[in-house]
């Protein structure tokens, strides 16, 4: 029988919860993860059927932990119910209704660098010089358009302030030039996803909602078989992902029927952190709008973090406008005051932090419980240096992600173009990797003639000598790079993934290519490492699936890498607040707060929402646990000047008892001298009263 007793009480009233809809706000650190797994087990206990169970979150990281806890509480839970992204969802089930949907049972899935070339090569199309235009910010416009298309309201698109995405730049083409120009390419762009039987990401979701929208049986049968859906980190759901969610859980009437039903969903208004990239913080706020009747359960107790720090983070989140009350506490020890340090400037702060990591390793502490967070990735580097100067192991997280770099993307393509043929994007990027003599000339002529007469490029590679005016000397490479594709795609079959790719990179010797593209031997050795680093990947596939193929492997390949990076060696960790989130240290350095960096002046022409800033210094102070230092310069270098910094306006909400200025050069707080001075006060007129 399942164990609740260990659950607080609001935890186990939203565990079990038994029909309808029910909204728990979990504020950080209050195991709303705990909480999920438990209502999942609860559920099976209680008579669901575990495949009537859909769990849905936000990264695969956090999938796979679901998935464990549920088994560990519940075998029978951890084996037959759904848990997956929203996109690994869509995915799913565009698999299963892939006739209905006008798909081939594998389609390939275009990556942001795929999407980026198709949207170069429409460009062109229409003869527009893709240099103009910025191609994340069209893409923007592409997204939201398709979002329109699937019912869901005009609601504009920002590019990313937390990753350094380009948002609309004063004096650049304007915003009406992207709605006229994505106006005209989005056919084309359609138009050349279909012909290699591909999606982007946003039909991993788009195309469902459109399906499930337009078939009233289709509807039924998936509401019927997913009669429990619980939704993780729900504040950070978007509007087409409601939609999917309202045409799973209700019949869209006024009062639905939530008979034997429930839907569950668990997250913070206080952690909507992701309005830049689409999210909608209005939809938690107006939960019960979309859900009439919904039951709200707050769990405001926190297990990660101390009082004082809790304090603190309760002070900055309750100026927050328009949020749902709650406040954090914690039945664990105050613990140290949270410490406030203002540096000469960014080198000087990078160098405290580095001294305070190197007292505490001397103290016993490991490298990897230290965490410095910052608002943009430019801080980095010189807290980069002063860990290396001092000889302090770190890694940088949220910055150039493993997937971006080109070696793996050329690793990737030979496995793409492999799987998927008709994926023209991926064997025109590894048509010449390593390089075989085929020019771009040729692939241009080759790929107008092919989409001319309505054929993928990798079945026009063995007709090129039909190719009007082709280089002398191309159709004879092609034939052979055809003939070459042909070999290494028969040797790849289901259970079969890992050691033909083995064998196909050591054919092609793309290590040796690989470390001769760069001087640097140490560069050369990276670049080199990515195909074992995929290579290991495909073999864990292949383990944990022995039924698998190289088109689920580059499935869940698609998914992973938009939210996951490698395991890193042990080290301190670096990262953006964006990148921090759902993550916990004993001892985090919050640096850079100050007006203009927290909360951050608009990136790129894009306006700011203080707001969001003010949840992500938030979320920034409850990633600690036990000690947690706040720092900013009093003036930064900018563009070779030197210019004067303001302290941020979060300070000003910092409760007076859970905080200290600490003084770097006298190595104590300033509360701390003051009481030191105090005694010494005190004991020297006791003295001389005892000389009177």
């Amino acid at each position: 029988m399942l164990d609740l007793s260990r659950l607080n009480p609001p935890q186990r009233l939203a565990v079990t919860v038994e029909e309808g809809p029910a909204l728990v706000l979990a504020g950080a650190g209050s195991g709303k993860t705990r909480v999920i797994a438990h209502r999942i087990a609860w559920l099976v206990e209680q008579g669901a059927d575990p495949g009537e169970i859909l769990a849905v979150t936000f990264t695969n990281k956090a999938a796979v932990e679901m998935k464990d806890r549920v088994k560990g509480l519940s075998k029978a839970a951890g084996a037959g119910c759904h848990i997956a992204t929203f996109h690994g969802f869509g995915l799913w089930f565009l698999r299963q209704e892939h006739l209905a949907a006008g798909l081939p049972k594998w389609f390939s899935i275009c990556d942001a660098g795929d999407q980026a070339s198709l949207l170069k090569r429409s460009l062109r199309d229409v003869q527009m010089d893709s240099r103009r235009f910025d191609v994340r910010r069209l893409l923007a416009v592409i997204s939201r358009r398709k979002n329109e298309a699937a019912g869901a309201p005009r609601r504009k698109v920002k590019g990313s302030a937390g990753s350094g995405a380009a948002g609309s730049v004063p004096g650049s083409v304007p915003d009406d030039d992207y709605e006229v120009i994505a106006t005209e390419i989005l056919p084309r762009y359609e138009q050349a996803l279909r012909a290699q039987r591909s999606l982007d990401f946003d039909d991993l979701l788009v195309r469902p909602v459109a399906l499930l929208s337009g078939d009233r049986a289709m509807r039924k049968k998936y509401q019927e078989q997913f009669r429990h859906v619980l939704v993780d980190e729900y504040q950070d759901t978007n509007r087409i992902q409601l939609e999917l969610l309202e045409i799973l859980c209700t019949s869209r009437t006024r009062s639905p029927d939530w008979s034997g039903r429930s839907l569950c969903a668990v997250g913070d208004d206080d952690q909507a952190i992701y309005g830049w990239r689409g999210a909608d913080v209005r939809n938690i706020r107006q939960f019960e709008r979309s859900f009439p009747g919904a039951q709200v359960i707050r769990l405001e107790q926190n297990y990660r973090s101390t009082a004082r720090i809790l304090d603190c983070a309760n002070g900055v989140i309750a100026r927050s406008a328009d949020r749902r009350p709650k406040r954090l506490w914690t039945e664990a020890d105050p613990g140290d005051p949270v410490r406030l340090v203002a540096l000469p400037d960014e080198q000087e702060e990078a160098r405290f932090v580095a001294g305070e990591v190197a007292r505490g390793l001397a103290e016993g502490r490991a490298p990897s419980d230290f965490a410095v967070l910052y608002r943009l990735n430019a801080q980095s580097q010189p807290l980069e240096e002063a860990l290396r100067e001092v000889g302090i192991p770190h890694k940088v997280r949220g910055g150039p992600a493993f997937f971006d770099r080109a070696e793996v993307r050329d690793v990737v393509g030979w496995l793409k173009a492999c799987a998927f043929p008709e994926d023209d994007v991926s064997l025109s990027r590894i048509v010449d990797v390593p390089p075989r003599g085929i020019g771009d000339v040729a692939m241009e002529r080759l790929g107008n003639w092919a989409s001319g007469n309505r054929m993928a490029i990798s079945a026009a590679l063995k007709l090129a000598d039909q190719v009007p005016d082709i280089p002398r000397g191309a159709p004879e490479k092609m034939g052979q790079f055809a003939d070459q594709l042909d070999r290494f795609r028969s040797r790849f079959g289901a259970g079969r993934i890992a050691e033909p790719a083995r064998a196909m990179f050591e054919d092609l010797d793309l290590r040796g290519w690989f470390r001769k593209t760069v001087a640097s031997p140490e560069a050369g050795t990276r670049k080199a490492e990515s195909v074992d680093a995929l290579l290991r990947s495909l073999e864990w596939h292949e383990r944990r699936d022995p039924r698998s193929t190289l088109g689920s492997f580059l499935h869940r390949l698609a998914l992973d890498s938009r939210d996951e990076e490698p395991e890193d060696a042990d080290g301190v960790t670096l990262m953006t607040l964006h990148s921090a989130k759902g993550l916990e240290f004993p001892v985090v350095f919050l640096i850079g707060v100050e007006e203009d960096l927290l909360p951050v002046s608009g990136i790129q022409g894009e306006a700011r929402d203080l707001e969001e800033e003010r949840r992500l210094a938030y979320v920034g102070i409850t990633r600690a646990r036990e000690v947690l230092w706040v720092t900013r310069a009093s003036a930064r270098t900018r563009r070779g000047r030197i210019e004067p910094r303001t302290p941020s306006r979060f300070l000003e909400d910092l409760p007076p008892g859970a905080h200290v200025r600490h003084d770097p050069a006298s190595g104590e707080s300033a509360a701390a001298a003051s009481t030191r001075s105090a005694e010494v006060l005190q004991a020297l007129r006791a003295r001389m009263t005892g000389r009177r």
